[in-house]
């Protein structure tokens, strides 16, 4: 009976050093689709400084970051996206690891609150956890010498989260449009994005409209970055409060 016993235990020591688990099975997807980390998707609407006179800058200084951060973070993902730069305003689709993420937030909140970054507001739209490919294979950035319409705000009968929503799937069918360009015609396709794709642009009065809005189905950076940093406190339950202090005869109840 003992060496039976002893059998099954071999048995059992074989089959569980050869079952994967579940994040042997996520990693080794990860190592075939080659992508070090989990992929993010952070989607941002924001108001440029006022004292940013050329719209190039914004976009050269964005890729600098992008650039120094990768070199400082060998281990994280790559940058890659789309920043369309307007004459006020821009939206901005990154795809990174959180590592990356939490780095380019500490640069958005440190830029507004000492105004003397590019953006001057931004607000947050969208943030996809584990996206399973990227739309974009690169980071590039494009400016829209395009004049919004003059007349009032924009106002609209619809919620924030539906025109949120909107902007976002405007901004995934412009990146899926992006995926179906062979690379060479990439950069004429990006260039002349106005001309041939104008229904995927967002509008400079939507943007504006999500980044002067105070709704809590978007966000600042800052909230985000909060919840990474935020100091846990304890919880005091009712039960605590009581004397003598209930006996628990059994840990589920």
């Amino acid at each position: 009976m003992a060496s039976v016993v002893g059998m099954e235990d071999r048995e059992d020591s074989v089959i569980d050093g050869q079952r994967m688990s579940l994040l042997d099975m996520v990693e080794e997807k990860n190592r075939v689709n080659n992508k070090k980390t989990l992929l993010h998707r952070f989607v941002f609407v924001a108001k440029l400084n006022q004292n940013s006179t050329e719209q190039t800058e914004v976009g050269e200084y964005y890729d600098s970051l992008f650039k120094n951060l990768h070199n400082n973070n060998q281990n994280a993902e790559g940058v890659t996206g789309l920043m369309l730069v307007y004459p006020r305003l821009c939206v901005h689709v990154i795809e990174s690891s959180t590592e990356m993420f939490q780095e380019i937030l500490k640069d958005f909140c440190s830029n507004i609150e000492e105004g003397t970054g590019h953006i001057e507001n931004a607000k947050v739209l969208v943030l996809s956890h584990d996206i399973p490919v990227r739309l974009y294979q690169q980071w590039n950035f494009r400016i829209l010498d395009i004049r919004a319409p003059s007349g009032d705000d924009y106002e609209t009968s619809e919620s924030t989260y539906k025109v949120a929503t909107d902007l976002v799937i405007q901004l995934l069918k412009l990146g899926s449009y992006l995926a179906k360009q062979p690379k060479l015609n990439l950069k004429n396709a990006m260039d002349s994005l106005h001309e041939k794709v104008p229904e995927l642009l967002p509008q400079q009065d939507i943007i504006a409209y999500l980044v002067e809005t105070e709704d809590s189905c978007i966000s600042k950076p800052s909230d985000y970055l909060n919840k990474y940093y935020r100091i846990p406190f304890d919880v005091c339950l009712e039960s605590e409060k009581s004397w003598p202090m209930p006996t628990r005869l059994f840990p589920y109840n």
